[in-house]
């Protein structure tokens, strides 16, 4: 399994948007693609970081939804709330 953790600095205020964005589009646009295993969207239990863990079979699966027109279309609207993100990726042993 190939796992991307975003972590993600929210926007001051943006933090309910960008929830709402996931909860809503880009959670219906990710689980429909070939090869998903799993999505979440952790919220902090403080003021640190959200972090959005993303679950494919393997990382062609991911790559091809990252080239997909719906990809571009709700990645887009999950940033624009977000101050800045890092991304680190993880297989499953």
């Amino acid at each position: 399994m190939f796992v991307l953790h975003v972590k993600i600095k929210m926007k001051a205020g943006q933090a309910a948007a960008a929830e709402k964005v996931f909860a809503d589009p880009f959670k219906a646009a990710i689980t429909a693609q070939a090869g998903f295993r799993d999505v979440q969207f952790l919220r902090p239990g403080d003021d640190g970081d959200y972090v959005l863990s993303i679950a494919f079979e393997n990382q062609p699966f991911q790559q091809q939804w990252v080239g997909t027109d719906l990809h571009g279309k709700v990645w887009p609207q999950m940033e624009e709330h977000f101050d800045s993100y890092t991304v680190k990726s993880f297989n499953a042993v």
